[in-house]
């Protein structure tokens, strides 16, 4: 009896730390807290958007802004949401029968990035778009044609922006802190939509 009382124990420990070492969690909180491949852990923020608006993303736009912001962003505040990290994340809520889609994103490149600017690979709903080169000094305006698969069967646009050039501001910020750019308007709509008043 001694033996298989050992025996339960060692298995009971055994199965302790290969739950330890194996964790089973979701996949965003493992990609940020234990494999660490990404800066940004999700919200579970609904997207809520009225389609085609486009939206100033400053300060006194805080409830508009909201249950687009998915991760790696502060703000908004005067100039705008301030990317942290390597990546950040928007969600625009679709309608049904959404089509011939763009996302226009009005983005600046911090002061510190200079002359080189800031690049920024746009992806929606897994699909990369292109990567663009974001300047200092006065924000610009980019527009994304977005391919009619990325978004079948979708009720949402997901867009992930990445830096591959981030800029980390003190040595001893983790990846999480760095800074790229600053957004000051989004707008998803028909492409016979845009250029839509800012609200």
């Amino acid at each position: 009896m001694l033996y298989a009382a050992a025996a339960l124990v060692a298995a009971f420990e055994l199965a302790v730390l290969w739950q330890a070492l194996h964790p089973s969690v979701p996949a965003d909180y493992r990609a940020y807290f234990l494999d660490q491949t990404t800066t940004c852990l999700n919200e579970p923020e609904p997207g809520t958007y009225a389609f085609g608006t486009e939206i100033a993303t400053v300060s006194g736009s805080e409830k508009l802004v909201k249950p687009l912001n998915i991760c790696g962003w502060e703000g908004p505040v005067g100039d705008g949401l301030h990317a942290v990290g390597e990546s950040s994340r928007l969600r625009f809520a679709l309608p049904a029968d959404a089509h011939d889609l763009k996302l226009m994103l009005q983005m600046v490149a911090v002061d510190m990035a200079k002359d080189k600017g800031e690049a920024v690979t746009v992806v929606v709903n897994g699909q990369t778009l292109r990567t663009v080169q974001v300047a200092t000094g006065t924000p610009q305006r980019f527009d994304f044609a977005v391919p009619q698969a990325a978004i079948a069967g979708s009720k949402a646009l997901d867009v992930e922006l990445h830096f591959p050039e981030a800029i980390t501001v003190d040595p001893q910020d983790s990846n999480t802190r760095k800074r790229s750019i600053k957004l000051s308007a989004v707008q998803v709509a028909e492409q016979s939509q845009m250029g839509g008043a800012a609200s």
